[in-house]
């Protein structure tokens, strides 16, 4: 890896910038933030004297000359002006999920990147997980026989502090619980998977703003078919089964060291791997990329394959069944 220490501006100082990038900025070599753009007054009067900057303010024109890679934690409906304007001006990009709301401006993007011999890469951190690694090794090596199908679930009650609110807004997010938790799930699936979705079946409970539970039941081209249910609003058992020939996987994103291993009737095996913080091993991919021009982990199609599949879902959407309010929204 090059010793040349990259230069990075963050886009964006809300709960995601807070949550999960600034705890890990000193521990990665070869980045040095420089720059922080953020409309918000009170959160720039927070991060003052946190770091030694060249820039602080609500300018991105004004930081661009200060860095040479930027991260984009704004609102969704943001992230495409700001990507085109920083892939024009010649700097990397990681962009948090979704990339964009609109399919065409997330193809844009890719395209833009490519033409300018830049890494544009999307932050599906879960695929940095060991655990996420080594299910995808036993898909590949069949150890308990070929994949023959799935059921993932992932709900909790809503309670992430957004500084915003703009996940609440269609026009801002782009849509709801798919839009947002279920980018991360579709991007583990489709890793593991690794083929074409051949037919789905959608519905929501979308009555007009955005969904707050969606399921999924999808074939693949291979034949492997499962069920997906996301959800914003009660507890689910948040796990990822994986069925086998010869067993059963399960993984449970909220406590990722683990992969639970079941053959026939005996108790499930645990596999515990190594604790990580997949967004430092987010930036430090992002680091290597751009330090030994290569392609980034999490490639910039495969955001907009994602995000391609999204709009497939809500294009064929029907409604979930909801008794307590059926008669008043159907004829």
């Amino acid at each position: 890896m090059s010793d040349k220490v990259l230069t990075l501006g963050l886009i964006g100082a809300g709960a995601i910038a807070r949550h999960a990038y600034f705890p890990v900025f000193k521990e990665i070599s070869g980045l040095r933030l420089t720059a922080i753009v953020e409309p918000n007054e009170k959160i720039r009067q927070s991060l003052q004297d946190r770091y030694s900057l060249n820039y602080l303010g609500d300018d991105i024109k004004a930081a661009i000359d200060h860095v040479d890679a930027v991260i984009i934690c704004v609102p969704n409906y943001l992230h495409y002006n700001i990507a085109k304007f920083c892939l024009e001006k010649g700097k990397h990009v990681l962009c948090e999920k979704p990339v964009c709301i609109n399919l065409n401006d997330a193809e844009n993007l890719v395209e833009t990147a490519k033409r300018n011999s830049l890494v544009f890469t999307a932050a599906h951190v879960r695929r940095f997980y060991p655990a996420v690694a080594k299910i995808k090794e036993m898909i590949a090596e069949r150890s308990l026989g070929a994949l023959t199908g799935f059921d993932f679930r992932e709900g909790t009650v809503f309670s992430w502090q957004t500084v915003s609110g703009y996940l609440f807004d269609k026009k801002q997010s782009g849509g709801g619980v798919l839009m947002d938790i279920g980018i991360h799930l579709l991007d583990t699936l489709f890793w593991w998977i690794d083929d074409e979705v051949s037919s789905i079946q959608y519905i929501d409970d979308n009555l007009g703003g955005v969904e707050a539970t969606g399921e999924i039941e999808m074939i693949f081209a291979n034949g492997i078919s499962g069920h997906v249910k996301l959800t914003r609003i009660n507890v689910l058992k948040n796990f990822y089964t994986l069925y086998f020939e010869n067993g059963i996987v399960s993984w449970n994103p909220f406590f990722p060291q683990r992969i639970y291993i079941t053959k026939g009737n005996k108790k499930p095996i645990v596999l515990t791997m190594k604790r990580i913080n997949p967004v430092k091993n987010l930036l430090q991919d992002f680091a290597s990329s751009i330090n030994n021009n290569k392609e980034p982990f999490i490639q910039g199609e495969e955001a907009v394959t994602i995000l391609k599949f999204i709009h497939r879902c809500y294009a064929s959407r029907t409604l979930l069944s909801m008794p307590w309010i059926e008669a008043k929204v159907r004829p």
